[in-house]
């Protein structure tokens, strides 16, 4: 019996290493991922307010307002709108401003941040 001279394929420590940075990567896409899909859905009605003729001229609290029928339609119901959405008016121009981010544990003391901004400008 003969023994090859050299090895072929990956051995038995290679294939956990490999599991484990798949793994791994995976664990954080997922983690990640449902707060990537929020912040589209925002960002996505955030677009869809800055599409209506004279909303900027409107009350702040009807343009929340909206905001939060929007993002209830869409299944966003856990999204702190007051504290991550701002709008700010200068002269006759409105804006709204979306500046957030999330921490998401990981390991122990180990965190991953997602920070996400969006301004649109409301039409007067």
């Amino acid at each position: 019996m003969s023994l090859p001279r050299y090895q072929k394929g990956m051995g038995f420590v290679g294939w956990i290493l490999l599991i484990l940075i798949f793994g791994g990567i995976l664990t954080l896409g997922l983690r990640l991922f449902p707060h990537y899909l929020d912040h589209n859905t925002v960002a996505g009605v955030l677009d869809g307010l800055g599409e209506i003729d004279g909303l900027g001229s409107q009350p702040t609290a009807t343009i929340r307002d909206r905001m939060k029928k929007r993002l209830n339609v869409n299944n966003v119901r856990d999204f702190p709108i007051e504290e991550n959405i701002k709008i700010e008016r200068s002269g006759t121009a409105a804006r709204i401003v979306m500046d957030y981010e999330v921490r998401v544990p990981v390991v122990y003391n180990l965190d991953l941040v997602a920070t996400f901004n969006k301004e649109v400008r409301l039409r007067n």
